[in-house]
């Protein structure tokens, strides 16, 4: 991929980094506009949407809502034309919870119509990846949270998430159905005093909880991090902040529960500065962390200072740029999946290894984001797990598992890139009737061939699975690419490998691939 020269600076055209993302959460239509750099300096735009109370009432998005949704999209569009923003320079994401809705399509091609823009519905891996992020900058900013073992829960509009953090390592993460939105319609039919109506949500959160609680029964908890929007709102009213977390008590908590679930919508609003659809969500949030508490006996649990959506949308602003700990986790996660299917560990390490470097020295070739590096280290790190299945055909296997597998921080598109990968790591060519991969679009075909053309000539570089080549150099001459290779004179059996297998890589690259000593 060649990049084209930017233009010199003008007052007509000027050089800016700024952009915008816009995301369409549960309760409303918020969005960011500004330089990722300068994060202190960007504007905030937030309006209300209730798109949840659709869903989860009546099972769709009303037409009232879509129009709602279209004339928001038109306000934030101008307000990005105002700072100079291309269409090109702005995302748009959408809350998981829509594909619940019947008619999600016609709501995503009415965006579309409306903005120009295609949105892209983030999923429970983006979110727990998003969720991660968050713990994670609290962690390195509060000692107390990072040295013991810390579980953190988010709540969220239509599901809850769990992680459980080592010593600053997550240790294991779960999600379960059950959310903030979903429990407050599944009670909305009722009516009456505010502690009948707690009763009700608690008898809606307790099986879910009851669950969590038991799937973390075995594991050592000093500290309870509750993140989300709703308790996040809360939290500054009740306490002050200390190394980037407020304490409150389980007691203090159902307190405030009790005396906000006596307030009218209009008091809420007044009094948490909330808008009318996100105030909707604020009693049933704190119920369900009040839950939580209870049921793992916390006498106190800690919130992240800060805005939940404002961090949220930075970080998905920044999402190309992944840190260096969370690539290492996902892998973690890579290798305990290949553990369970007993794959050949050294040998699955061996080729991450040796395709990250090739990843990195061909980046001037295949011009991809560091995004493609992970995904081409998991689909390395797995690319024989169908193996546990059978050695015919273990590809399509491993594509299967793959697929079918959660992969802790990875999207189900990325995991869908990954799957794709395993199942053309072997001599056969991706065809445009192949299922999954007919469901590209060309941009992501010509990831899906650059990669697996990579992973080839790593998975090439261990044919015999002795890891008897430690390392290489490489070397362009003319149409062909010498990889040389330390300490190992004889590379027949590696070279017959690239031989059978280089043709996608020859074809994509324009490279003959040569082994030799240095």
């Amino acid at each position: 991929m060649i990049s084209q020269p930017a233009l010199a600076p003008s007052s007509a055209s000027p050089v800016t980094e700024e952009e915008a993302v816009i995301y369409v959460s549960a309760a409303s239509v918020s969005a960011v506009i500004g330089d990722r750099r300068a994060p202190d300096a960007m504007e905030y735009l937030d309006r209300p949407l209730s798109l949840a109370r659709d869903i989860f009432r009546g099972g769709s998005i009303s037409r009232s809502t879509m129009e709602q949704a279209a004339l928001i999209m038109g306000d934030f569009l101008q307000a990005t034309k105002e700072f100079g923003i291309p269409l090109s320079s702005i995302r748009l994401y959408t809350t998981n919870i829509l594909a619940e809705a019947t008619n999600h399509e016609i709501f995503l091609n009415r965006l579309q119509v409306s903005s120009g823009l295609h949105a892209r519905l983030i999923d429970d891996g983006d979110m727990t990846r998003l969720i991660y992020q968050i713990a994670l900058r609290l962690l390195k900013r509060n000692p107390k949270l990072a040295e013991g073992n810390t579980f953190v829960s988010h709540i969220g509009p239509g599901n809850t998430r769990a992680l459980y953090f080592k010593k600053g390592r997550i240790a294991a993460y779960s999600n379960y159905r059950l959310g903030i939105f979903r429990a407050r319609e599944a009670v909305a039919a009722y009516e009456g005093e505010a502690r009948h109506q707690l009763a009700h949500l608690e008898e809606q959160i307790r099986g879910v909880v009851d669950h969590l609680a038991q799937d973390y029964s075995g594991y050592e908890i000093d500290n309870h991090v509750a993140i989300g929007n709703e308790i996040q709102s809360v939290a500054p009213t009740l306490s002050q902040s200390k190394q980037g977390a407020i304490r409150i008590s389980e007691e203090e908590l159902s307190r405030t529960t009790a005396r906000l679930a006596t307030l009218t919508p209009d008091e809420m609003v007044r009094k948490l500065s909330v808008h009318y659809t996100g105030a909707e969500g604020v009693v049933p949030a704190l119920q369900a962390n009040l839950a939580l508490a209870k049921r793992f006996g916390d006498e106190f649990i800690w919130v992240p200072d800060g805005d939940f959506h404002r961090d949220l949308l930075r970080d998905l602003m920044s999402e190309g740029v992944q840190p260096e700990t969370f690539q290492e986790e996902v892998m973690q996660s890579a290798s305990e999946i290949g553990s369970r299917y007993k794959t050949d560990r050294k040998h699955a390490i061996h080729v991450a290894n040796f395709a990250q470097q090739l990843f990195r020295e061909l980046r001037h070739l295949h011009g991809l984001d560091s995004k493609y590096e992970l995904i081409l280290r998991i689909a390395a790190n797995l690319h024989e797990v169908g193996m546990f299945i059978s050695p015919r055909e273990h590809h399509k296997h491993s594509m299967y598992i793959i697929l079918n597998t959660e992969v802790f921080g990875l999207s189900t598109s990325d995991r869908g890139l990954a799957a794709l990968l395993a199942r053309y790591h072997r001599r056969y060519n991706p065809e445009p009737n192949h299922p999954h991969f007919a469901d590209l679009t060309r941009e992501e075909r010509m990831i899906v061939f650059k990669l697996a053309a990579i992973l080839r000539i790593a998975d090439a570089l261990d044919r015999s699975h002795s890891q008897r080549i430690r390392s290489f150099q490489l070397r362009p001459e003319g149409n062909r690419l010498y990889i040389f290779t330390p300490g190992v004179d004889d590379t027949t059996v590696e070279q017959i490998a690239i031989n059978s297998k280089c043709d996608l890589f020859r074809e994509i690259y324009g490279y003959e691939i040569i082994l030799s000593k240095p």
